[in-house]
């Protein structure tokens, strides 16, 4: 079973979302951008690393969301999600392993072509994280909260 991390990712009511690369296992789906774990590695450190490594950015973990076991049929996976913040010195995510990424409302993630373990995960911690969601009518500007677990 692999172990895998992934960011629910939160800023103005939305969520990052990212597309698989062409020629990549699940090609075209959308995800929660994360990763494996390395061997030794615990979970934060390796969501961070990737997220690094994945983004170019830096986030803070603000809560552990759930975690499910996952089987495709190349592999199986276990994968953890955490939601996050973006850090206040944090440069503007950049997709440098993903086709496109996209700040997404709860409602347009509901239609996107989730990649399967994702998809599991999201209708899982929805309910969760609602209230990003209960404040979609609200304009999208910088005055809002960065914290997805204000309010």
């Amino acid at each position: 079973m692999l172990e895998v991390v992934c960011a629910v990712l939160i800023r103005d009511n939305r969520v990052l979302v990212c597309q698989r690369a062409p020629g990549k296992h699940l090609e075209g789906c959308w995800e929660f951008p994360g990763g494996k774990v390395e061997k030794g590695e615990n979970l934060h450190s390796a969501l961070k690393r990737e997220i690094v490594e994945e983004l170019r950015c830096s986030i803070e973990i603000d809560e552990a969301l759930t975690a499910i076991e996952h089987h495709y049929p190349q592999l199986s996976i276990n994968l953890h999600a955490f939601s996050c913040h973006l850090t206040p010195d944090s440069p503007e995510p950049s997709a440098y392993e993903h086709s496109s990424m996209q700040w997404v409302s709860c409602k347009e993630l509901d239609e996107l072509d989730l990649a399967g373990a994702d998809l599991r995960l999201w209708h899982m911690i929805a309910s969760k994280i609602g209230g990003i969601c209960s404040e979609e009518s609200r304009s999208d500007d910088s005055a809002h909260s960065s914290d997805p677990l204000s309010s």
